[in-house]
């Protein structure tokens, strides 16, 4: 009774004040409910949760939310170019977190999530699902073979999914009917109300797709989309959430026919389970394994070798596309994605030097860490460049905005490294690097390339290196050489061997940027030549440093 009496309007007042209110307040009331008030609540909040679980029953106040309009780009007029932010109860998020780790430990034990889904997973990422795919397609090229994919797009996925739809599967799935039914009360009935500099807008029923900005919307998506991979019979599809791909290699005229086929199947998929799919946005890409093949050049072998999505719509291969944030181009080149993503920190460099007039060393520093060195380093390991013109194209962004700070203006680059006790953007990018072959050796992320290590005595645990493709060309050799199924191992072993069996990442991430840091850091720029590539390889191969920290090649 006090539970219900006392603490459900507080609640109600607090998560309205939590809505409208600013950033600052924001954090204060996290504060509140996380720490000064923790041992408060937690008995009402105990007896709230279980009657609620009980009586399989959530209380509407906690199926209300508030939408937030976050402004994207272009014309501010345009609904559309505005991003939904969508805030709820904090009380129920408790409760959700509840049934979250019992369904996802429930799936994740009985193996009943696809492997091919790498969104909201442990272990997994936009990085794993990448890294992923290029190893297929470079495996293709190593074989002689061409490979398609073709990029799905959904309309308002997770707004889409149907609820009937998504219970019947979850009964499928062997939940259990308590779970089921608070689950079931959980989606329907729900409501949202826009807010606009204070001001709410009329109240809409949600009458389907799973609740954002809740923690099971996300995995009761997985669930609702969890059997796709069921209607690809000769291809493979992989999905970030509802990021999707199929893509098969290309040996002949049939497999063509075959990736055609999946595609229809999993349009007709898309449509019995009420998903929406914008089939003009669907993207096709081809990474041939001979560029100079004049096969395709040829009358009618073009209308042989395309896709259709519909009567009159067939796609065309592009030469660009934007996958999970990522420049992706047909050659497999990471050169146009440098230059973006270098213009891209550029703009925010420039315009944080414009807002901020201290030139301090610390908060510089602070700003250039959080807002600029970031947009560079996304998904590093994948698409880690060996072009010494893409190596000084990443510098320069690094180079022009410390030699803003205060005291490094007539330093030398190289100098301010040092002075700065920061490392050149060529050494974070193969730290990340030996992060995630860490990751993989004990278990924190998937090792989908298959990356096998062997435990030594003397030396530790040593990544086996992937023996050379002997039948590719020089040009897809060098793919493959660069790769991080390559890279990944080779670097790992240029570690002092000491590193490679400490179990901790904390402890690792600490001996590791010690060790990095204790080598010479001489990155290429533009107008001078260092005495190496610079890479950790490349000192290593020194005969002081390796007698020093014992680095091994296998």
């Amino acid at each position: 009774m006090f539970a219900n009496a006392l603490m459900l309007p507080q609640f109600d007042y607090l998560d309205t004040i939590y809505c409208r209110a600013s950033k600052t307040k924001l954090a204060e009331l996290d504060l509140l409910y996380k720490k000064n008030c923790k041992e408060a609540i937690a008995e009402p909040i105990h007896l709230i949760w279980k009657k609620s679980f009980s009586s399989g029953s959530v209380p509407s106040s906690y199926k209300f939310s508030h939408v937030f309009p976050l402004h994207k780009k272009d014309s501010r007029a345009l609904p559309a170019n505005y991003r939904p932010i969508s805030l709820t109860s904090h009380v129920i998020k408790i409760f959700e977190r509840v049934i979250r780790k019992k369904l996802v430990d429930y799936l994740e034990i009985n193996d009943l999530i696809c492997n091919k889904q790498h969104g909201f997973r442990s272990g997994r990422s936009c990085l794993t699902q990448l890294l992923h795919h290029f190893d297929d397609v470079l495996e293709a090229l190593a074989n002689n073979s061409d490979f398609d994919s073709i990029y799905l797009d959904y309309a308002k996925a997770f707004d889409k999914v149907d609820h009937k739809l998504l219970l019947r599967k979850l009964q499928l799935y062997g939940i259990h009917p308590k779970i089921l039914k608070w689950i079931e009360s959980f989606l329907i009935d729900r409501k949202q109300a826009v807010v606009v500099d204070g001001h709410l807008s009329f109240l809409a029923l949600i009458l389907s797709g799973v609740p954002q900005g809740t923690v099971l919307g996300p995995i009761l998506f997985l669930i609702f989309i969890n059997d796709i991979d069921q209607c690809i019979l000769h291809s493979i599809i992989r999905c970030f959430a509802d990021d999707t791909r199929i893509f098969i290699a290309i040996r002949s005229e049939n497999d063509v026919s075959l990736l055609q086929s999946d595609l229809y199947n999993v349009m007709n998929w898309s449509e019995r389970n009420n998903m929406a799919l914008h089939r003009d946005k669907f993207e096709y890409m081809c990474h041939k394994f001979n560029k100079n093949r004049t096969l395709t050049e040829l009358p009618f072998i073009s209308e042989l070798y395309q896709y259709t999505v519909s009567a009159d719509t067939s796609l065309e291969p592009v030469h660009q596309l934007r996958d999970l944030g990522i420049l992706i181009s047909s050659d497999l080149s990471w050169s146009p994605h440098i230059r973006a993503i270098a213009d891209k920190a550029r703009q925010k460099a420039s315009w944080v030097r414009s807002v901020f007039h201290t030139r301090s060393p610390l908060i510089m520093l602070t700003l250039y860490k959080s807002m600029v060195r970031s947009l560079v380093e996304y998904c590093c390991p994948l698409w880690h460049p060996s072009k010494i013109s893409d190596i000084q194209e990443l510098e320069s962004v690094q180079k022009t905005f410390i030699s803003r700070i205060a005291g490094m203006r007539d330093m030398h680059y190289w100098d301010c490294l040092v002075h700065l006790s920061l490392m050149s953007l060529q050494r974070r990018r193969e730290r990340f690097i030996i992060l995630h072959m860490w990751k993989i050796l004990y278990g924190k992320t998937s090792n989908d390339l298959n990356i096998r290590f062997v435990a030594r005595p003397r030396f530790g645990n040593l990544a086996i290196i992937p023996p050379s493709r002997k039948n590719s060309s020089a040009a897809n050799q060098s793919l493959f050489d660069n790769s991080f199924a390559v890279q990944g191992p080779k670097l790992w072993n240029a570690m002092p061997y000491h590193l490679n069996v400490i179990q901790n990442l904390e402890q690792f991430k600490d001996q590791l940027t010690k060790f990095m840091l204790s080598l010479p850091d001489m990155p290429p720029i533009r107008g001078f030549t260092p005495p190496n590539s610079n890479s950790l390889l490349c000192w290593r191969n020194d005969q002081g440093t390796t007698s020093l920290w014992g680095g091994r090649m296998i």
